[in-house]
């Protein structure tokens, strides 16, 4: 069985290369908790991926108008004991079945061979109560011995116990215009030039941002297009990425220095330390004061 369970961990890994390779970021491949080789090359390529994506799209190269919103398409409610109790209308169908004969049948049943037992790794520690939800690749198996390749949400239910699957799929988005405004149009050094300032805010570590009319002299352009063109381009204002990357930087400060908070609201930025208490509590529920400081201040350089 074991065998059976990292063969299947063998081919999430490499559908996952394949999604990469066709320029999707998006795909993670299911954690399984075990401490072997095959789970750290399972952290090591999710955290590629995500690197990847973050780093693609900042640039400019997948198209920054699509969004994405997730649609689930198939819905079963199980039992404790994993048994089919209800599901939507479109599962006979799917599957090919009466839906008579779908009833009380049990949910490993319906599923292909080689996803039983990364099912059944999943059944265990829902039926322990070490698991509440969690998302995984599953095949289904049609009556006609058809697969079905699917990505599910596993999710049980409080205070009942009963297990709800869905499957799921990411559908794109198109973001229109605001009536009445041009579509803007950006050749390759608009692109660049809008870049440069992105990553200049990325690197920023001074005491006061510059306005955007600096901004705009500063990089020999108009402020108009600055300002149209990074939030075309990046989906934000250059001053809230700018005031997002100066709380992340108070927060690494904060867990890892003893530096006072009133001079880490300095360094990033603030002219006042209750502004940036504000600033801090809206981004991330808590004041500054609820994280725990360093014990040791062997570390405390403002400079990251």
């Amino acid at each position: 069985m074991h065998q059976e369970i990292n063969l299947q961990r063998v081919k999430n890994i490499n559908e996952m290369l394949l999604e990469m390779a066709a320029g999707n970021f998006f795909y993670r491949i299911p954690r399984t908790g075990n401490d072997d080789e095959l789970e750290v090359l399972t952290v090591l390529i999710n955290w590629l991926a995500q690197e990847i994506k973050e780093g693609v799209f900042h640039l400019g190269y997948i198209n920054p108008h699509a969004a994405y919103h997730y649609v689930v398409q198939t819905t079963l409610l199980l039992d404790l004991d994993f048994t089919i109790m209800d599901f939507s209308n479109d599962i006979p169908n799917l599957l090919g079945s009466e839906p008579n004969k779908i009833l009380g049948q049990d949910f490993d049943k319906i599923l292909a061979p080689e996803s039983v037992p990364v099912w059944r790794i999943i059944a265990d520690k829902v039926r322990q109560g070490a698991l509440h939800y969690t998302t995984l690749p599953l095949i289904f198996l049609t009556s006609d011995k058809l697969i079905i390749d699917t990505f599910c949400s596993v999710s049980k239910l409080f205070p009942s116990g009963l297990v709800i699957v869905s499957s799921f799929k990411a559908a794109q988005v198109e973001q229109k215009n605001i009536i009445g405004q041009e579509k803007e149009t950006y050749n390759e050094l608009d692109v660049q030039l809008i870049q440069t300032v992105y990553d200049y805010v990325l690197e920023y570590n001074g005491a006061s941002f510059p306005t955007l009319q600096e901004l705009a002299r500063i990089f020999g352009t108009n402020e108009n297009k600055l300002k149209v063109g990074f939030r075309y381009l990046f989906k934000t204002s250059i001053y809230q990425l700018y005031n997002n990357q100066r709380l992340e930087r108070s927060l690494h400060l904060i867990q890892h220095t003893k530096i006072p908070l009133k001079n880490i609201a300095l360094l990033i930025g603030f002219s006042t330390h209750s502004s940036f208490s504000r600033a801090f509590k809206i981004k991330y529920g808590y004041p500054p004061t609820h994280f725990e400081r360093k014990s040791s201040s062997k570390s405390d350089n403002p400079m990251l």
